[in-house]
C-alpha cells in the first residue's frame, strides 16, 4: 500500500496561513487599541490638570482675561477627547471583528484537521487489515503445504 497522503493538505496549509495572518492582525489591533486608550487617558488627565489650574487661578482672584486664556485650551482638549473616544470605539469594533474572523478561521482549520486525523485513522486501519489478511494468507498457505509454525 502506498504512503498516506491527505488530499486536502494544500487547503489545510492555506487555512493555517489565514489563521496566522488573522492572529497577527488581531495582535496589531489590540496594540493599537491600547495605544489609543493611553492617548485618551493622557488627554483626560491634561483636561483635569487644566481645570484644576483654572480653578486655582480663579481662587487666587486673577483677572477675567487670564481665565479666558485657559478656555480655548480646555475646549481644544475636550475636542481631542471626543475625537480620541471615536478612535477608541472604532478600534474596539475592529478588534472584535478581527477576533470573530480569527475564531471562524480557527474553526475551519480545526474541522479540516479532524478530517485529516479521521482519514489517517482509516488509512491505518486499512493498512493493519491488509497486513493481517496477508499474514492469514501466509498461515493458510503454510498449513496447506504441511508446514507447521515453529514454537
Amino acid at each position: 500500500m502506498k504512503e498516506y497522503r491527505f488530499n486536502l493538505e494544500p487547503v489545510l496549509n492555506q487555512r493555517r496561513l489565514v489563521e496566522e495572518t488573522l492572529q497577527k492582525d488581531l495582535a496589531i489591533s489590540k496594540i493599537s487599541l491600547i495605544d489609543e486608550n493611553e492617548k485618551l487617558i493622557t488627554y483626560e488627565e491634561s483636561r483635569i490638570q487644566l481645570l484644576e489650574e483654572l480653578h486655582q487661578i480663579h481662587k487666587e482672584g486673577t483677572t477675567t482675561s487670564d481665565i479666558l486664556l485657559y478656555l480655548p485650551f480646555i475646549e481644544q482638549v475636550s475636542k481631542d477627547i471626543d475625537i480620541q473616544k471615536k478612535r477608541v470605539l472604532e478600534l474596539e469594533i475592529k478588534v472584535e471583528h478581527n477576533r470573530k474572523a480569527l475564531l471562524e478561521a480557527t474553526k475551519k482549520k480545526k474541522a479540516l484537521q479532524k478530517l485529516k486525523e479521521k482519514a489517517f485513522k482509516t488509512y491505518n486501519q486499512k493498512l493493519i487489515k491488509n497486513e493481517q489478511d496477508f499474514l492469514n494468507e501466509v498461515a493458510v498457505s503454510q498449513f496447506n503445504r504441511g508446514i507447521r509454525p515453529q514454537e
